[in-house]
């Protein structure tokens, strides 16, 4: 790349001329329709930019917003921790107690996380990820279960009753030393 130095008064020109380079979308637009003539300084430039897109910057978000996440009755745990970890990342410098407290207020108070989060706190967000990571493989593994076995019991209805499994348990004989 080659460098050249500017003569002290073409600097600001210079500066105005390549404003457009940096810009995209609706900035570029908004650049190129620029009355001809119409600024006279770099300053004058940065100031009809900052009016123009001053209400398109976001606002940077606090660690409040995290105590509005709530686990929905019906959303399952990874759905909710997905929706949590997207907001933590957006909170710069967002504290490890107000995040842990933050997760755990959202939960659903009759659920198995929330009462394991609160019988045994943690004291940070790696270990209560790991616990709510092993939560939701366990309501996994209790679907799938529940899942093949409403298949096995529609499918094979006449095995049922040949096998007898609508049956009462029978005792188990007795042997002597038992």
């Amino acid at each position: 790349m080659l460098a050249v130095t500017l003569p002290k008064e073409s600097r600001k020109a210079t500066m105005c001329k390549g404003f457009g380079s940096a810009l995209i979308g609706h900035a570029l637009q908004w650049y190129i329709n620029l009355p001809t003539r119409s600024i006279s300084s770099f300053a004058s430039l940065s100031d009809k930019f900052a009016e123009q897109f001053a209400n398109s910057r976001s606002l940077e978000k606090t660690s409040d917003g995290l105590y509005e996440i709530l686990q929905h009755r019906v959303e399952r745990l990874q759905y909710y921790i997905a929706r949590f970890n997207q907001e933590k990342v957006a909170v710069p410098e967002c504290s490890i107690p107000t995040a842990i407290s933050a997760f755990k207020r959202g939960l659903v108070p009759d659920g198995g996380l929330y009462k394991e989060l609160t019988m045994y706190p943690c004291k940070t967000m790696e270990d209560v990820l790991s616990r709510a990571w092993a939560q939701v493989k366990w309501e996994e593994d209790v679907a799938s279960r529940a899942k093949a076995s409403r298949s096995r019991t529609k499918s094979r209805p006449d095995r049922i009753k040949e096998i007898g499994m609508n049956d009462p348990p029978r005792e188990r004989p007795r042997t002597p030393g038992t």
